[in-house]
């Protein structure tokens, strides 16, 4: 499934971690660079804490951060994003 979530803040860092973690591509749109590039941050963050505490492999993390995209553009995050 290809998803897009709208916006980077206090939920949709986590709503897209989660997605991607879980298999799905992921496109994050917000409004300005430096919310998505905080919001990719805290992703790295809380996957690095998953594969601290021995949830999730190093290889897991990659690949789960590997799946989010991020875009300013708010078409551009919609396309595509379809369930399958």
């Amino acid at each position: 499934m290809r998803l897009a979530v709208i916006g980077a803040g206090e939920m949709g860092h986590g709503i897209a971690e989660l997605a991607a973690l879980h298999g799905h591509e992921v496109r994050m749109r917000d409004i300005k660079q430096e919310f998505l590039d905080r919001g990719m941050e805290r992703i790295r963050w809380s996957l690095g804490k998953l594969v601290e505490k021995n949830q999730i492999r190093p290889d897991q993390m990659q690949e789960a951060f590997d799946r989010i995209h991020t875009t300013l553009d708010l078409a551009e995050a919609c396309r595509n994003a379809w369930p399958s």
